[in-house]
């Protein structure tokens, strides 16, 4: 454990290890407080804290206060202490959190809803543990193994997820506290609680109106504030020239202009001169970069910044993460945050979820047997993206109705390989996948993202997001250092509201992300504001594959993984990858399979890192 914290309950006696960044005084990464025999250990940062402030104005005296201004754990037992367990469904921010209240005798474990720091616990007997990190738990264990069956529902994801969507662990014997869910144990049983409290079908906002400039009014406001909430100290912000994460950098900006954040910020733009391609980004981003006033731009030449080339020393992370291919330019923006001394990484991440809207509306409107709406649908999207009509019917009209029943059978091929791959891998055994039923895990995903509720396009969201639980490059890379990764596109209060306007503002062929480029108005150039493409980064993609060819077909001999897949048959694939000669879907499932078979390789790694406990605690209860 490198930094994080392990909360152990055994018998009458509960140890707590604390292990901090080393500027965590600065950065409050790992915050402890205790009020009289009960104690509370967070990880992360609470947002909002004003408005939480403000229900303990009149219950507690000055000092308490002061402390929980300033102490994100004393904020949270404060709250809980006031006001229950009821108090922490309110909590926000990301975040893991562990209290021990000495009056129930009970220990809770819970995550914010988007589960920004990890969480695991084991149980042995009367003894149960909490950590921010496998690595404390699988010491305590007597025995523990590889999980087959988390390796089953890793190699047939559908869309790259930051971790299981399971409480099953990587470990056998190891479980995960879910995104918003509370674990609670009990100290006169050892039975244990799960209280799942956040449910995003239930917190969805209805914007009140169809009127694209007053939705995007609302939700303006909303994104200003989530910038806001999360510029901690010297801010790093990606500006890449795309709408997305130069949205965030220039709100980040008029933020500091106006006076509501007093540390400075910064940018970083990766910027090419060989790829051809990324080289014409470079005049976006100086369009958004002309007034210079209130921030510091960071200029990075990536043209040597490959996928792939991570997979050289990767850093040393929990569980398998299936974007591990593309952490290469995250890391470098780590590094480059931590050399200005920034607190805090504000990137786009999390905008397409909600604004990168596909034409669903034409499944629903075949369901509902609207077959003349839905062709005049079809044809409409397939001329503004010049593509054929039965090439968009098959994607956004069929897709979402046949997947169920075809996907990992022989008919799969119904489904065009561009946008969904319902197949099983062919380089797994069928020994393997029979014994964890594959073909009934790849229908579970497909109804997951197809059939979560009656409008398709809002089931794929939500989809969506629960693919962004989690955070890999957070905890792996920037924690350490003391760094939080943040995403405003990924505030729950902003996530609410643009799936409650999913209803209202239906998408429309060759428009952009309409409610933020309208959002946006007077903010982003207008030369951003109307772009119809970004870069494509698939120079980036098959350069880093083909100069990382060998080392990969090495990686793939050396793995020690026999029954599970057919080496050779995985090595052909990975060189018809390299020339360009697989679909994207089938390439997303080559490279989950490598970031798989990469994470098996360094565990011996893993397992002999040990990490200093800054503060061991022993109570007695």
């Amino acid at each position: 454990m490198r930094v994080g914290f392990v909360v152990e309950r055994r018998a009458k006696e509960l140890e707590v290890q604390i292990s901090v960044p080393e500027n965590n005084e600065q950065s409050a990464l790992i915050t402890y407080s205790r009020m009289s025999d009960s104690f509370a250990l967070l990880m992360g940062q609470l947002y909002y804290r004003s408005e939480r402030l403000a229900e303990l104005m009149i219950v507690y005296p000055h000092d308490v206060l002061y402390e929980c201004q300033v102490n994100n754990a004393a904020l949270a037992l404060a709250l809980y202490r006031h006001l229950g367990r009821a108090a922490l469904d309110r909590l926000e921010g990301n975040f893991a959190l562990v209290i021990w209240d000495a009056e129930t005798t009970q220990l809770v474990g819970m995550r914010d809803p988007l589960g920004g720091y990890p969480l695991f616990w084991i149980q042995q007997g009367s003894t149960v543990t909490f950590s921010t990190s496998t690595q404390a738990l699988y010491a305590r264990l007597p025995q523990c193994s590889l999980n087959e069956a988390y390796f089953a529902d890793f190699v047939i994801m559908q869309a790259p997820r930051n971790e299981g969507k399971s409480e099953q662990c990587v470990y056998t014997g190891m479980q995960r506290v879910l995104p918003g869910t509370m674990v609670i144990v009990r100290a006169d049983s050892n039975r244990i609680e799960r209280h799942p409290y956040w449910n995003w079908l239930t917190h969805l906002k209805d914007p009140g109106t169809s009127d694209l400039v007053e939705v995007a009014e609302q939700y303006r406001i909303l994104l200003q504030t989530a910038v806001q909430e999360r510029m901690h100290g010297c801010t790093l912000a990606h500006l890449s020239g795309g709408m997305d994460s130069t949205s965030i950098a220039l709100l980040a900006r008029d933020a500091v202009h106006s006076g509501m954040s007093q540390a400075p910020l910064h940018t970083v733009s990766l910027v090419h001169e060989r790829l051809t391609a990324l080289a014409r980004e470079r005049p976006y981003i100086e369009s958004a970069l002309e007034d210079k006033d209130s921030l510091v731009a960071h200029r990075l030449l990536a043209d040597d910044l490959l996928d792939f080339d991570i997979f050289t020393d990767p850093p040393l992370h929990d569980e398998p993460y299936a974007a591990l291919a593309h952490l290469t330019t995250g890391s470098h923006f780590v590094a480059l945050a931590a050399s200005i001394g920034a607190l805090t990484i504000l990137t786009g991440h999390g905008a397409d979820e909600i604004h990168a809207l596909p034409p669903y509306f034409i499944a629903d409107l075949l369901r509902q047997s609207h077959f003349r709406q839905a062709w005049q649908a079809t044809t409409s999207w397939a001329k503004a993206r010049n593509n054929s009509p039965w090439r968009t019917l098959t994607s956004y009209g069929l897709a979402p109705i046949l997947s169920l029943w075809v996907a990992g059978s022989r008919w799969a091929y119904l489904t065009t390989k561009e946008d969904a791959d319902w197949s099983i891998p062919i380089w797994i055994m069928p020994d393997f996948a029979r014994r964890h039923a594959l073909r009934d895990r790849v229908r579970e995903n497909a109804r997951q993202i197809y059939q979560q509720c009656q409008q398709t396009s809002l089931s794929s969201a939500l989809y969506a997001i629960s693919c962004r639980a989690g955070d890999v490059l957070r905890w792996s890379i920037a924690a350490p250092l003391g760094i939080a990764n943040a995403h405003p596109f990924l505030d729950p209060r902003l996530l609410s509201f643009g799936l409650g306007m999913q209803s209202r503002i239906l998408p429309e062929p060759g428009k952009t992300k309409p409610v933020l480029a309208e959002a946006m108005r007077g903010i982003l150039p207008d030369t951003i504001r109307h772009r119809r493409q970004t870069g494509n980064f698939n120079e980036v993609y098959y350069l880093g594959l083909g100069r990382n060819l060998r080392q990969l077909e090495a990686l793939i001999w050396q793995a020690p993984l026999e029954g599970m897949i057919h080496k050779e048959v995985l090595i052909q694939h990975l060189r018809t990858g390299s020339l360009a000669g697989l679909t994207p879907r089938e390439l997303q499932h080559l490279d989950y399979m490598l970031a798989l078979l990469k994470w098996v390789t360094m565990q011996q790694k893993w397992q002999n890192v040990h990490g200093t406990a800054s503060n061991t605690l022993h109570i007695n209860f």
